[in-house]
Parts: structure tokens; C-alpha cells; sequence
């Protein structure tokens, strides 16, 4: 399973209300177009990263394999799914970046109000010997993701849990950690 995610911002960050209905409704077009082999998707409304460079927005969007991806791609902006792809991109500052991730630990689901921990290791270690440490210093349970390849600026792991999760990140180990509110949730 991959997830490919997309992180941007509203051009106007007074328009947030009106930019979130629009994101909303490209997810909604996006489960309405029942693409093949695409899982489902959820959009977040998250804290600064270093990536974005203020508070923003985190797209997700679960495929069965790296196949999907062109179909998802050509979709995305045509037929039924071209008009609030369109509104949302209008809406957007700068462009956004995007990212590949694979699941490596856990079990997947669709998090709502949650907490996520952006890690990227040292030069040099092996992140398997590792990564068993940090999901048991976890507060609760866990689903870590890692990049399937250097595609944006987004660190190498993700690892995702409640909104009051607590983790411990190794010495030498970047982290950045996001609190995440699922929109179209109350």
C-alpha cells in the first residue's frame, strides 16, 4: 500500500473556512470517481513544517501500488473532478509539495484529529534497527510510513497516532511534530 500525500496552503489564511469547503469537495469528487485501486483519501488541516513553511493543509490519498498513480494523475484533473481541482488549485499560495510514502509499521486507517511525527534519521543508520525503539516509546499505537523515494522536501518518516500522542526520538534524529485536525470532522 502507498499514500500519496500533498501538503499546501490558502493564498488568503482569512479564507480558511471557504478554502476547507473546497478541499473538501475535491475529496468528495475523488470518492465519487471510484478510481481503481485507489483506497480512499482524508484531508487535514495541519501545524507549520519546515516543508510548507507555515500552517497549511496535508492531503492524503491511499493507492494499492505505484500503477494507480498515472490513472489517479489524468483523473484528477479531468471529467467530474476538473472543476474543484480547479477551485482548490485557484485558491492555493504557491504551489504545495507532494510525497510518496509506504507503509512499514502499524496497521493502516484513516486517522481522524490526530498527531503525526515527521522523522528523518542520520547518515549511516539502519532505520530497521531503530524504528522497533520508537514505536514502543510511543504513547499508543502507531502506523509509521516511509518516503518510497526523495520526490519533495518532506522527511524521510511519518509516524501517526492520537492527537495526544508522546514519542521518543532517538539522538541524532530530526523531528517535527504536527498536530493534524481532520476536516469534515467535528
Amino acid at each position: 500500500m502507498l499514500a500519496y500525500l500533498f501538503w499546501h496552503a490558502a493564498s488568503n489564511a482569512s479564507a480558511a473556512e471557504e478554502y476547507e469547503k473546497k478541499v473538501l469537495g475535491f475529496g468528495r469528487a475523488l470518492a465519487d470517481a471510484k478510481v481503481p485501486g485507489v483506497l480512499g483519501c482524508a484531508s487535514y488541516s495541519i501545524g507549520r513544517t519546515s516543508w510548507l513553511g507555515e500552517p497549511g493543509y496535508e492531503d492524503w490519498v491511499w493507492v494499492e501500488g505505484s500503477s494507480v498513480l498515472e490513472t489517479l494523475n489524468e483523473r484528477a484533473v479531468s471529467g467530474a473532478m476538473e472543476r474543484p481541482h480547479h477551485a482548490v488549485a485557484q485558491a492555493t499560495r504557491h504551489g504545495g509539495s507532494g510525497g510518496l510514502y509506504y507503509l512499514v509499521g502499524g496497521r493502516h486507517a484513516v486517522p481522524g484529529h490526530s498527531r503525526i511525527f515527521w522523522l528523518s534519521r542520520p547518515r549511516g543508520i539502519a532505520w530497521r534497527d531503530v524504528m522497533p525503539g520508537i514505536v514502543k516509546s510511543a504513547s499508543a499505537e502507531v502506523t509509521v510510513w516511509r518516503r518510497l523515494m526523495v520526490l519533495g522536501p518532506a522527511a524521510e518518516f511519518a509516524v501517526i497516532g492520537p492527537a495526544n500522542l508522546r514519542l521518543a526520538v532517538p539522538e541524532g534524529w530530526s523531528g517535527v511534530e504536527v498536530a493534524r485536525r481532520r476536516l469534515g470532522q467535528p
